[in-house]
C-alpha cells in the first residue's frame, strides 16, 4: 500500500472513531444535537442526531478526497497534501469528539477547546514555511 493511501486511511480512521463511539451511546444522545457555538460558548445551531453523527465525518472524508484529488492550484495545501490531510483527520476527529461530549451533557469552555486546533494550524504553517526554505 502506498504512503498516500495509508495517510488517507489514517485520517479517515481518526474521523470514524468518534462516529463509532456515538453509535455506542446513541440512546444517550438527544434527538437534536448542538453542532455550533457562539463566542460566548452557547450552542447556536443544532441538527438531527443522524446528521450530527454522520454528517461531519462524511464531510471530512469528502474534504480528504478533495485535497487528494483536486489540482494543486485549487487547494494550495500548506506543507503539502500529506501534512494537510493528517491535519484534517485530526481536526475533524477533535471537533466530532467535542460535539459528542457536549451532547452527552459534559460542559467545557468551547473557546479553550479550540486552542488545540489553533496550535495544530500554527504547527502546519510552521512546517510549510520550514519545508519551503529547506
Amino acid at each position: 500500500m502506498n504512503r498516500n493511501r495509508r495517510v488517507d486511511l489514517l485520517a479517515v480512521g481518526l474521523m470514524a472513531i468518534p462516529a463509532i463511539a456515538a453509535l455506542l451511546v446513541w440512546d444517550a444522545l438527544p434527538a437534536e444535537m448542538a453542532i455550533h457555538w457562539n463566542a460566548a460558548g452557547t450552542p447556536d445551531n443544532a441538527v438531527a442526531k443522524p446528521l450530527a453523527i454522520f454528517g461531519l465525518p462524511l464531510f471530512g472524508v469528502a474534504t480528504v478526497a478533495f485535497v487528494r484529488l483536486a489540482p494543486d492550484a485549487t487547494t494550495s495545501t500548506p506543507g503539502g497534501e500529506t501534512a494537510s490531510i493528517l491535519f484534517l483527520g485530526v481536526v475533524f476527529a477533535w471537533v466530532e469528539t467535542l460535539v459528542l461530549v457536549w451532547n452527552l451533557g459534559y460542559r467545557f469552555d468551547v473557546l479553550l477547546a479550540t486552542l488545540p486546533v489553533l496550535v495544530l494550524a500554527a504547527g502546519l504553517v510552521w512546517y510549510a514555511l520550514h519545508r519551503a526554505t529547506s
